[in-house]
């Protein structure tokens, strides 16, 4: 959330004409087939069979992404740095999470 108001996100981005991002989840699912990443590859699990049609979940491994992440050169230039230390933050307000 932070990001979106410190550089003023909105609706209105989604909606302009040339948006370099996919507008469905099927074109973006294409997009990253089509990039030439060693780590990119989606795995298929089984969910549910509803009104005898089949329905799978698509996903990446979180390990996967990162070593993708890491293998972008200037991949520093490109981030928005925001750390809070979460740990320091609940202990001064004694806030347990189980």
């Amino acid at each position: 959330m932070t990001l979106f108001a410190k550089h003023k996100f909105n609706n209105a981005i989604g909606n302009i004409d040339k948006s370099p991002l996919p507008k469905s989840i099927e074109e973006e699912h294409k997009y990253m087939d089509n990039m030439n990443l060693p780590n990119l590859k989606f795995g298929k699990t089984y969910i549910v069979t509803y009104n005898n049609k089949e329905y799978y979940l698509h996903h990446l491994s979180i390990k996967n992404c990162i070593q993708n992440i890491l293998l972008i050169s200037d991949i520093a230039e490109n981030f928005a740095f925001s750390y809070e230390n979460l740990k320091a933050l609940l202990k001064k307000h004694a806030v347990m999470i189980w």
